[in-house]
């Protein structure tokens, strides 16, 4: 570890409701461990036995079990209610009490905005450009959202400013209530919860998640892109190089019976398929190259398009290897990172819902064209530029000290 005279005791908190908040506070700690400073990580249960496979020994925090958030985000509900809110920041506190950290960093740990004042702890948060208030992208209704399907895609474009700031007060309202309870002042909206008013890390290429006008405490540190340690499956080398392959990954968030369908359609339409299904399911078709686990670079290096449902890690590591994507989004979330792709010319977005298969079908035949293989490639040099560019920098500013 080098010599830092300016070292902390960093508390890292990657909040288990979804892997990627805990695979980018993992990536990050690892940086800021070569920086010179003591990390002590923290996760929920869902999340322990990964993070001790990556080296860490982590503590436990009170967190909401992923399945349980996935579908409250699928609702268009609170994942924090008053109980929760409550349950969280006691959780934070007793560990804060336990560990003395002189700094507290967390991806999507909400209730940091109301613990880590209580404790008198600096706290900082790692996000995403588009959970930020100063998200300058054109942005339209999402479709997953229960309230568009409910109003349709007319009125709600007429409506969505409102309907957004209506949206985001509401979503905070939860954390307001306990911020009273204890002395605190409120704040606007969920931006505000999600966002510290300390410092704020901004893990996305400014290309892809633009922000105007951001504050001081706020600073792009690129996409955290981080894979299992694994070995590379034994059937890459059984690959046939001039047939065309796609990758179809479906993450954390995708379903059975979805994959199963993906998987038949590119099979029987001549596509060399490569999946990985993350152990959830068992009904792989006959003539896909299948595995639970693998380090997802590999495949995507024998694969010219990957299909996913949008999510940004997904997203960074298919561009990070020069792969277009067709990204079928299944929440709001991966609708706003899947605009993007689309938009930057990355990709193409197969609109949520019930696809047919010549909706995916046509897409990929897209994406193998020059037009979209070069403009991934484009896009893997700008990435890996920022990257290295980033990677002589501090995360902790001299300023932010």
């Amino acid at each position: 570890m080098p010599q830092n005279s300016s070292a902390k005791t960093i508390l890292v908190i990657g909040d288990s409701m979804s892997l990627a908040h805990v695979a980018r506070a993992m990536m990050l700690a690892r940086r800021l461990e070569e920086e010179g400073h003591r990390i002590l990580f923290a996760t929920g249960a869902a999340h322990q036995q990964l993070v001790q496979q990556e080296g860490f020994n982590p503590c436990e925090v009170d967190c909401v079990p992923p399945a349980q958030a996935l579908a409250a985000i699928r609702r268009g509900s609170h994942i924090f209610d008053r109980t929760t809110v409550r349950r969280y920041v006691e959780s934070d506190l007793t560990l804060i009490d336990q560990t003395s950290p002189d700094l507290i960093i967390g991806d999507m740990r909400m209730s940091l905005n109301v613990s880590a004042e209580l404790a008198g702890v600096p706290y900082w948060n790692i996000v995403s450009g588009y959970m930020t208030p100063f998200y300058s992208a054109e942005e339209h209704p999402p479709e997953t959202f229960p309230i568009v399907r409910l109003l349709g895609q007319r009125i709600s474009r007429a409506i969505f400013p409102a309907l957004k700031q209506l949206t985001l007060k509401q979503f905070a309202r939860h954390f307001n209530r306990y911020r009273k309870q204890q002395g605190l002042r409120p704040v606007e909206n969920v931006l505000d919860v999600i966002c510290s008013p300390h410092g704020n890390l901004i893990a996305d290429l400014p290309e892809y998640a633009p922000c105007d006008n951001l504050p001081d405490h706020y600073r792009y540190i690129g996409p955290l892109i981080w894979e299992p340690k694994l070995p590379e499956p034994e059937w890459l080398s059984d690959l046939q190089p001039d047939q065309p392959t796609v990758y179809v990954t479906l993450g954390s968030t995708g379903d059975e019976q979805s994959a199963v369908r993906l998987l038949t359609l590119l099979r029987d339409h001549g596509y060399q398929v490569l999946t990985t299904t993350g152990g959830r399911f068992d009904g792989v078709p006959e003539g896909i190259f299948a595995t639970d686990y693998a380090p997802g670079s590999a495949l995507l290096r024998h694969s010219q398009a990957v299909i996913c449902h949008g999510g940004s890690l997904t997203v960074y590591q298919a561009i990070s290897e020069g792969v277009p994507i067709v990204g079928i989004p299944t929440f709001h979330d991966q609708e706003t990172n899947m605009d993007r792709v689309t938009a930057l010319g990355w990709g193409i977005e197969v609109r949520p819902g019930r696809w047919q298969p010549d909706d995916v079908l046509t897409a990929v035949k897209k994406v193998l064209e020059h037009e979209f293989q070069s403009s991934a490639r484009i896009a893997q040099t700008l990435l890996t530029s920022y990257t290295r560019e980033r990677a002589k920098e501090l995360i902790i500013p001299r300023d932010w000290q």
